[in-house]
């Protein structure tokens, strides 16, 4: 069995059925519940800071328009980046429990996703730094100050104003809850973080790309995750440029990633179970997948129209303020114009930022569940991102009516789809209860016949859809949520596919929000610890 076979086994195999959930635990042991955060014991802690909410760029600016003036890569901009985007938003309590939540989303608030930095020379002092991020403390975590050599080429390989930040999954965190498809969640949840840090960049002017120079095997070795010690295994995803944009792209020299993989680090990750079970299929599919050294894109982002919906209003409270619904009120209804605003954004010529991030050309189309939209008939819509339409294989009664002149937006079905979404999406009412859900088909044997390595890259652009829904939906005074759970066949059969040409990889609703009054909210720290008030070390 190559590559691609083993890839579509696993797809298989992780798929939920009506009569047959993928293989998972059957029920949850909280006795071995994963800790939700990664720290490293006996480890010098740098903390970073944070400005209100308050002081932000329009929500519009940064999706569009061309990005600002680079700011000064130092602590107080960095502390910003990952404030944004990475940290805590929040604390939420109810019957003696206390867990927090994320600005980044994840599957069942799970979080698989780490993120580590190499830091060039007086960045945050002298020397470079590896450094782990810590969400709980808003913290880094210096695993290794780089010798001076080593830190020398790190300076010299990257551009000025720059940095590399690695993300790393921990897939036992999904997989104690989700069995074998959580290497699904873990993947969306990195298209979820790439989003955010895109995002996140663009306020301070800086670019988020994936350096495609670095075979995903090495990673881990660089970001020092292949060292003893870890009771969990974790390794690396990605490897991310973010500084002042580029015109071409570089290559780290080969002393320097030998060196980083060699270097002596400090601390020892802390053990998030005391024990935990095996899923031998999870573990064969992340290998199979890791990307080798791959070309640079052919692929590039022209901006499109700008679009600006929300006049005045700031971005970074609707960063913080994102939540994922639990359940959605049944009856309130949005226009079709924002519906189609909301469209309009997930369009890549009309948001470079984020979806220049991975130098991906658009694989995900959207299969849309309009229940509760005024002016615009329910049914079944299909929005063809990538301005192709691929029709082909599908119902002979589908009517492909476009009903926008700007947008590539199809009727297939008029008709209540509510009961058909709800289905879909194991039983969820949720999924018919809001004003519109969402299945993201992706073009899978043409992924998957330019290597097994796309396989993932496909969740990490539903990440990055999934996480502007939320955006929109927030802006607008609503909510979302993803869903993992939904019936893969089934979708399929709904489109009548007879072949594995799309396959449905990730679920959104959006509405309006039921939440459960019983929970009490607390801030995600005690205090704003702004840079202008520090205390130098």
């Amino acid at each position: 069995m190559n590559a691609e076979q083993a890839v579509r086994a696993y797809h298989e195999l992780s798929k939920h059925r009506p009569d047959a959930y993928a293989p998972g635990p059957g029920q949850l042991d909280w006795a071995t519940q994963p800790a939700p955060f990664r720290r490293y014991q006996g480890v010098r802690l740098i903390e970073l800071w944070q400005r209100p909410q308050e002081e932000s760029p329009a929500y519009d600016a940064v999706f569009a328009g061309p990005l600002p003036n680079p700011v000064a890569l130092d602590r107080a901009s960095l502390s910003q980046l990952l404030y944004d985007s990475l940290a805590l938003s929040a604390w939420k309590e109810a019957g003696g429990n206390r867990w927090a939540l994320r600005v980044n989303p994840s599957s069942g608030n799970l979080h698989p996703t780490e993120a580590y930095l190499l830091l060039p020379p007086s960045v945050l002092g002298e020397q470079a730094l590896l450094a782990h991020y810590a969400p709980d403390q808003h913290a880094l975590e210096v695993r290794a100050e780089l010798p001076g050599v080593l830190g020398g080429d790190l300076a010299t390989a990257l551009p000025p104003g720059g940095f590399l930040l690695g993300l790393a999954s921990i897939a036992w965190r999904e997989a104690w809850k989700y069995g074998e498809r959580a290497y699904r969640y873990c993947q969306h949840d990195l298209g979820h973080a790439l989003a955010c840090l895109s995002i996140a960049a663009s306020i301070q002017g800086w670019q988020v790309r994936v350096l495609r120079s670095v075979a995903e095997p090495r990673l881990d070795g660089v970001l020092g995750l292949d060292r003893e010690g870890f009771a969990e295994a974790e390794h690396a995803d990605c490897l991310l440029w973010i500084g002042p944009p580029q015109s071409q792209a570089f290559t780290l020299p080969e002393r320097l990633l030998t060196g980083l993989a060699a270097m002596d680090l400090a601390g020892l990750p802390n053990r998030l179970s005391r024990q935990q079970r095996e899923w031998p299929e999870l573990q064969r599919v992340q290998t199979l997948c890791r990307a080798p050294v791959l070309p640079e894109p052919t692929w590039s982002v022209t901006p499109g129209q700008t679009q600006n919906d929300n006049p005045g209003l700031p971005l970074r409270p609707i960063l913080h303020r994102r939540r994922s619904a639990q359940a959605m009120d049944g009856r309130s209804g949005i226009q079709a114009e924002l519906l189609y605003a909301w469209l309009h954004r997930l369009l890549p010529s009309n948001s470079p930022v984020p979806f220049a991030v991975t130098g991906e050309a658009a694989q995900v189309d959207l299969l849309l569940f309009v229940h509760r939209v005024q002016g615009l008939e329910p049914g079944l819509y299909w929005l063809a991102r990538d301005d192709g339409l691929a029709q082909g294989g599908m119902r002979a009664d589908f009517l492909w009516q476009r009903v926008h002149a700007e947008l590539p937006l199809y009727r297939l079905l008029p008709g209540d789809a509510r009961g058909v979404s709800a289905f879909l999406s194991c039983g969820q009412n949720i999924a018919s209860d809001g004003c519109v859900a969402v299945a993201m088909l992706a073009r899978f044997d043409a992924a998957l016949a330019r290597g097994a390595h796309h396989y993932p890259r496909l969740y990490w652009e539903c990440g990055l859809i999934g996480q502007l829904l939320y955006l929109e939906a927030e802006a607008a005074g609503l909510s979302g949520t993803g869903i993992g759970c939904f019936f893969d066949d089934q979708v399929h059969e709904l489109l009548e596919l007879a072949d594995s040409r799309w396959q449905s990889l990730y679920h959104f609703t959006l509405g309006r929000a039921v939440w459960d009054e019983r929970l009490s909210t607390a801030p995600a720290y005690p205090d704003v610890r702004r840079p202008e008030e520090r205390v130098d070390e």
